[in-house]
């Protein structure tokens, strides 16, 4: 039975004599696209994702202000715009999304390379992305309907990139399916476990953002904690077994 003191505990206790590794890692990352201070974990693809497909507040307004013979290079300016962000949330943040997943599992063990965030553009490349994409599609659908379904799927499902981390072949239905399961009874804890950073996000918000960059491995340590207990979990409940879920590489600490 997991606590949250116990979960941040591991995870400080993960952090010992690699936290600024983390923190270059984490610093890296946040300039590409991927950061979770202000918002939650796993979500710096979707909002890419949402942010890509086009927000609609006072489009009417803007498209008023352009003048007609501008109109033409603005509407090329935007679809040019959305297809570079998509391109780059696919194949670049949502491998690098798995990656960093899989930098913060196999961190718990031993020091890790900061190659393993990028060892996911290997063999099956490809794989991680669809089950991203799809299992991110179902979610965007659950909030355009009626928004709680969207709340509800984002939790259901946000342990997918670290199943992708540990077995990059999984299926997007099986994938979805066993985070689903795993989350089961979990949905509040893990809200809660977040809402356990306010104060510190919040301090975050003093420094102008800058302390979240020194926030971000504590919290990605956090919620990689939350992962290892849920795998147990899983193990231990048979939603899955070890020739699913091989476990995490160790290495060397030299």
């Amino acid at each position: 039975m997991w606590t949250r003191d116990l979960l941040k505990t591991n995870a400080k206790q993960a952090l010992k004599g690699r936290y600024w590794r983390s923190f270059w890692i984490c610093l890296v990352l946040s300039f590409v696209g991927l950061g979770t201070v202000g918002g939650n974990s796993g979500a710096g693809a979707r909002e890419a994702v949402n942010n890509a497909t086009g927000n609609t507040t006072h489009v009417d307004d803007v498209i008023n202000s352009i003048p007609d013979s501008m109109m033409t290079m603005v509407i090329i300016g935007v679809i040019i715009g959305s297809i570079i962000a998509i391109c780059w949330t696919l194949f670049i943040l949502y491998p690098l999304e798995v990656g960093r997943c899989r930098y913060f599992m196999e961190s718990r063990q031993s020091l890790t390379p900061p190659s393993t965030v990028v060892s996911v553009f290997r063999y099956p490349y490809g794989n991680p992305i669809v089950v991203q994409l799809l299992t991110d599609l179902k979610i965007a659908l659950g909030y355009f309907l009626l928004i709680v379904p969207g709340i509800y799927w984002t939790y259901c499902y946000m342990l997918v990139p670290y199943l992708l981390a540990e077995n990059p072949y999984m299926t997007a239905t099986r994938a979805m399916e066993l985070s689903k399961e795993m989350m089961y009874g979990e949905k509040w804890k893990f809200f809660v476990l977040q809402l356990s950073f306010f104060g510190w996000l919040l301090l975050c918000a003093l420094t102008l953002g800058i302390g979240g960059f020194f926030l971000e491995p504590y919290m990605q340590a956090t919620y990689a904690e939350f992962y290892a207990a849920m795998r147990s979990k899983a193990l231990a409940q048979g939603f899955a077994t070890t020739d699913e879920l091989g476990g995490f590489v160790r290495h060397d600490a030299t």
